[in-house]
C-alpha cells in the first residue's frame, strides 16, 4: 500500500481505502520478548507485523559536537554517566527506562553562553557529506518521514538544558534566561531545518514537549502564552512557509488545558493521549473536531488478551474512524507486557474495524 498517501488523507480528514498503521515506539524489552516468542531475529518489529515505520533524516540537530559520554561511577546494577547532552544521570545497567537526573549543563546565562559553539546550526558534520544523495533516496521512500526529534521544542529543550526543577523556578527567577534559550533555539531551528525542508518532502513535522503529568500541565497556560507561544507561532509559520506540512506535538500526560494554545500556535495534531492521564480521544474529538488525533488506545488493555483488546478497540475506533482525522496507535511506546501474538491481533482487529467503519 501507499503509506504516505494514506497518512496524508487521514490528516486531511479523508477516509483512505487502506489504513496507514505504525507505532510511535517499542521498548527494547518488548522487542526482546517478541524475539523469544517467535519474531524473526533479523527483522524490525514493524517489518515482522506488516506495518510501516516512521523515521528521520540522517541529521544531527541537537548539541553538536555532542559531549563525550563518560562513566563517572559504577555501583552494582547502577551507573552514573555524563551523556552526549552533558547531563549527569544515574541509569540501571539492564533497564533503559527512567534514569535519575543529577545535574544539567545550564544553570546560569554564562553556562548557556558556553554552549553556543555546540548550538551552531551550520557546524560541519550536522548533515552527512552525501546529503544530496541521501535526500534523493528519502524522496523515493514508502514509509513515514518525520522532520524533528526532541529538539523542536520550547519546554522540552530548555528542560533538557536545565533540568525540570531549575526550569520551573527560572520562569519566575530568571525569565531572561528562558527567553534567551528559546530565542536562540528558534533561530537555530529556522536556520537548520530550512535546508532540509527545501530538499525533502516530509510527511509531517514532529514537535516534542512531554510537559504534562497525570493531572495537567507542568506550567500554567499563562506561562505557556508568555514563554512558548510567540516562538511556536514564529517557527511553525516559518516551517509552513517553506512547505505546508502538518505539525504534530508529542506530550505525555493530561494536555487538555494546553490544546487551545497549541491550536492557536498553528499545531495541527497531538499525540499520544495517555488513557491513564484521563485523556479520552472521543471527548477530545468532540471538543476539537478539527484536531488531528494520534494514539489514545490504552496500552494496558492491549496487554490483557483478546477480550480486552476487542473491548478497547470496539469502544473507541468506530467513532474515531467515522469522524476522521484519526491515526490509530497505542498511548505510548509498546510495553513489554504486550505479547507478540496479542500485538498482531490488535493490528488485525484495528484494520478490520476500519474497513467496516471508515
Amino acid at each position: 500500500m501507499d503509506y504516505r498517501k494514506s497518512l496524508k488523507e487521514i490528516f486531511e480528514f479523508e477516509h483512505p481505502e487502506e489504513l496507514c498503521q505504525f507505532e510511535w515506539g517499542y521498548w527494547p524489552e518488548t522487542v526482546s520478548r517478541w524475539k523469544r516468542e517467535g519474531m524473526p531475529e533479523d527483522m524490525e518489529p514493524w517489518q515482522a507485523v506488516g506495518i510501516t515505520q516512521y523515521h528521520r533524516a540522517p541529521a544531527k540537530p541537537r548539541l553538536y559536537p555532542p559531549f563525550e559520554e563518560q562513566e563517572l561511577y559504577e555501583d552494582g546494577e547502577k551507573r552514573v554517566i555524563r551523556d552526549e547532552n552533558g547531563i549527569i544521570k544515574e541509569v540501571f545497567k539492564d533497564n533503559t527506562v527512567f534514569p535519575h537526573f543529577i545535574e544539567h549543563p545550564v544553570t546560569t546565562m554564562r553556562d548557556f553562553e558556553a554552549l553556543m559553539e555546540r548550538m551552531n546550526p551550520k557546524s560541519p558534520g550536522r548533515l552527512p557529506e552525501n546529503w544530496e544523495a541521501e535526500a534523493a533516496k528519502l524522496s523515493e521512500r514508502n514509509s513515514i518521514l518525520v522532520m524533528g526529534r526532541t529538539e523542536i521544542s520550547f519546554f522540552g529543550w530548555p528542560r533538557d538544558l536545565m533540568g525540570l526543577e531549575n526550569l520551573l523556578t527560572a520562569y519566575y527567577d530568571k525569565p531572561e534566561l528562558i527567553h534567551a534559550i528559546n530565542r536562540q533555539h528558534a533561530d537555530f531551528l529556522e536556520s537548520f531545518y530550512s535546508e532540509l525542508l527545501a530538499d525533502v518532502e516530509f510527511d509531517f513535522i514532529f514537535m516534542w514537549e512531554d510537559m504534562c503529568y497525570k493531572n495537567g500541565p507542568l506550567i500554567s497556560p499563562a506561562l505557556f502564552r508568555e514563554f512558548m507561544l510567540p516562538y511556536y507561532i514564529e517557527v511553525i509559520s516559518f516551517f509552513k512557509g517553506i512547505r505546508d506540512n502538518k505539525v504534530l506535538v508529542d506530550s505525555d500526560g493530561n494536555v487538555s488545558q494546553l490544546i487551545p494554545l497549541f491550536i492557536e500556535a498553528g499545531v495541527d495534531g497531538i499525540l499520544p493521549f495517555e488513557v491513564a492521564a484521563d485523556m479520552d480521544i472521543r471527548k477530545i474529538r468532540t471538543d476539537f473536531p478539527h484536531l488531528i488525533i494520534a494514539g489514545g488506545l490504552d496500552k494496558r488493555e492491549i496487554a490483557k488478551g483478546r477480550k480486552a483488546i476487542d473491548r478497547e478497540l470496539e469502544e473507541k475506533l468506530p467513532f474515531m474512524f467515522k469522524q476522521g482525522g484519526y491515526l490509530p496507535g497505542l498511548d505510548h511506546h509498546v510495553p513489554p507486557e504486550v505479547s507478540y501474538e496479542d500485538f498482531q491481533y490488535y493490528l488485525q482487529r484495528t484494520g478490520e474495524i476500519y474497513k467496516t467503519h471508515r
